[in-house]
């Protein structure tokens, strides 16, 4: 996206939440912007599609924010709370414009918002299955979905507060507290035995099978940056199983073989896991 457009939607952004998206006129962003009316037209087609990039540049700018830290050199767990803390950040930053589309239900119902809506709810549905399998390895296996659905239940209900209730909130500590009471909630399914409702057969039914190919993508990507990084026997179980899962019709016996390896390694115990749930092995 050029800098003009980015420019039209940070100014929009303070235009919405000062007066309402639907208080605003076209003539008035540009005005704010600098610019003639017709220039607006040049980068956006209407005031809904300039709403609609105005979600996508608040996605992708936390998205770029949260995937930094993945790629830094942290613990799972301290990448995980940083996370955490870098989305609860991003959306008391933005509350009043959130405040806005949910006072004057802004959001025009048509098939490009509710694709964007799906995209962003898919995408935190893996998120958390991936980052809670990286901490927790092979032990959360068949419980997975179900400890992460209860912890974005708990993660919306500090978000009402801050949203809703202008609550100055510690960040850091309230994402601390929600990994802490995964670690409760995991260690409940280990001591009780206790069986999940929402199992990845259920999950299987809602989030189509495209972004599950995401995922896949992602293990390869994750496999091959650890086999280059590794040596000896580590560095043949890796390949191995890179290049079994890469092929149209991957053996589970030999998946399953390669896993037993490579969860002797505590670093990759999380990544193992994430092999086994996404084969059900």
């Amino acid at each position: 996206m050029d800098e003009k457009s980015i420019h039209i939607i940070e100014e929009s952004i303070k235009l919405f939440a000062k007066k309402g998206f639907s208080s605003t006129s076209v003539q008035e962003i540009a005005d704010e912007c600098g610019i003639s009316k017709g220039a607006f037209y040049l980068h956006f087609k209407s005031k809904d599609a300039l709403l609609l990039e105005v979600f996508n540049h608040f996605y992708q700018r936390m998205q770029r924010r949260i995937d930094e830290v993945q790629s830094d050199e942290l613990d799972a767990r301290t990448k995980f709370t940083e996370q955490l803390r870098i989305t609860f950040q991003e959306i008391a930053d933005h509350r009043e414009f959130i405040i806005m589309q949910v006072r004057e239900q802004a959001i025009p119902f048509n098939d490009h918002i509710d694709e964007f809506l799906k995209h962003m709810r898919f995408n935190t549905y893996l998120f958390y299955k991936r980052q809670l399998l990286s901490i927790y390895g092979k032990a959360i296996d068949s419980a997975v979905w179900e400890v992460s659905l209860i912890l974005q239940g708990i993660f919306k209900g500090f978000i009402d507060l801050i949203i809703i209730e202008d609550a100055k909130l510690d960040f850091e500590e309230i994402s601390k507290v929600i990994l802490r009471r995964a670690d409760y909630i995991v260690e409940g399914f280990k001591n009780t035995g206790d069986q999940p409702v929402i199992t990845e057969e259920f999950m299987n039914g809602i989030i189509p099978h495209d972004y599950y190919a995401k995922e896949l993508e992602d293990m390869i990507l994750a496999l091959d940056e650890a086999k280059h990084k590794a040596d000896g026997d580590l560095q043949v179980t890796l390949t191995v199983l890179l290049d079994e899962i890469q092929k149209n019709q991957p053996r589970p016996a030999m998946i399953k073989g390669m896993l037993s390896n490579l969860e002797e390694h505590a670093e990759h115990q999380g990544l193992a896991g994430q092999i086994r749930t996404y084969y059900q092995l």
